[in-house]
């Protein structure tokens, strides 16, 4: 299977379901064949790409550490969540503790399927319209998150309140690290729709407002069964190691390694899906974007490790060969991104060729 634009979908089988409309239904489900009236409705219903089978991409198959049936049963509950902590900020509320409690239990499940997926070559796309975002946005990044805080954790260790690097009881930091992750935006519902929905650049009072959920969404959590790792997660995943960053404009060693991999997680995760106001952007371009912002905006022990766990090049995905030829990933090798197996057309059938999209073929 491969992703590929709705536009040149028509024709085409679907590889994958789509995100679910009312009552849980997807829209569109796998093996249904995609018409053109079927691919003018899916652009029509905010879809940009979709997972198709055809030929040239037989056989490949995308490791991913969510399917869609999980992604949009977390979505859900994000969603519930995002409700409750709406109802507790117009009352002036901490977050109920029973939300807490069934976040607390759905990162243990994204930790357990984190745990069960590849050490690499992962998809982490998410092909749902703009409009699921705000639900869909904190699911995704966890997943991102935790990927890499699982190779972070088991290179380097997770850094204790003391500064001390640990390497036991990994998977209890990693179920706290995900309920932080989850909450990351838990500010953003005191924030109107109509300014998260915006297509458009956001004026100076929009963005002051949306600028201010770190703070808000820390404010949110103030119960004392909160762990403060937690909270700090909630309230620097903004900031930047350089001090550019947003509420306090902290820096470097003052930045927990947890919001570190928060900060990347979630600008990764926000560049690749549908926004209202662009669509998403390549896997290459999400990691390029990390990997530049690397000692500036980013935690270069945090950016390392996430360079060889999140591909720019994952299987399934298009690209273009150095010399022109189009063709699809079959294979990336996680310890080589860059060295890849590319499936392109030829007159006898599909053939698979050992490229680096930096250069030439090679060996």
């Amino acid at each position: 299977m491969r992703l590929t634009g709705v536009a040149r979908a028509a024709g085409l089988r679907l590889a994958r379901d789509l995100p679910a409309g009312a009552g849980g239904v997807p829209l569109l489900p796998r093996g249904a064949t995609i018409t053109e009236r079927y691919a003018r409705a899916l652009a029509e219903h905010g879809f940009r790409a979709v997972w198709v089978e055809d030929e040239l991409s037989a056989g490949v198959e995308p490791p991913e550490v969510l399917n869609e049936a999980e992604r949009a049963d977390a979505a859900r509950r994000v969603r519930a969540a995002r409700d409750a902590a709406g109802a507790a900020a117009r009352a002036s509320r901490p977050l109920p503790s029973a939300t807490v409690a069934e976040l607390a239990g759905l990162a243990g499940e994204l930790v357990d399927l984190v745990d069960r997926a590849p050490q690499g070559g992962l998809v982490l796309h998410d092909v749902a319209p703009a409009a699921h975002f705000a639900n869909r946005h904190p699911v995704n990044a966890t997943a991102t998150g935790l990927v890499v805080a699982r190779a972070v954790f088991h290179r380097h260790g997770w850094i204790d309140f003391s500064g001390t690097r640990r390497f036991e009881q990994v998977p209890e930091r990693l179920r706290l690290l995900g309920l932080a992750l989850l909450l990351m935006d838990v500010g953003t519902v005191t924030v109107p729709a109509d300014v998260l929905a915006k297509p458009g650049p956001l004026d100076a009072r929009e963005r002051a407002l949306v600028r201010a959920h770190p703070e808000t969404g820390g404010a949110l959590l103030s119960a004392p069964s909160i762990s403060p790792r937690v909270v700090e997660v909630v309230r620097n995943h903004h900031e930047r190691v350089d001090g550019s960053g947003y509420p306090r404009g902290i820096g470097g060693g003052d930045i927990h390694q947890f919001a570190a991999i928060g900060a990347v997680a979630d600008v990764y995760a926000a560049l690749t899906s549908e926004r209202p106001h662009r669509a998403a952007l390549a896997p290459r371009a999400g990691v390029a974007t990390v990997v530049e912002g690397r000692g500036s905006a980013f935690d270069p022990e945090v950016v390392d490790v996430f360079a060889r766990v999140v591909l720019p090049y994952p299987p399934g995905f298009d690209i273009v060969l150095p010399d022109g030829r189009a063709g699809v990933v079959a294979r990336a090798d996680p310890d080589e991104p860059h060295r890849l197996t590319v499936r392109v057309a030829e007159a006898g059938g599909p053939v698979e060729v050992m490229v680096d999209p930096r250069g030439d073929t090679v060996p």
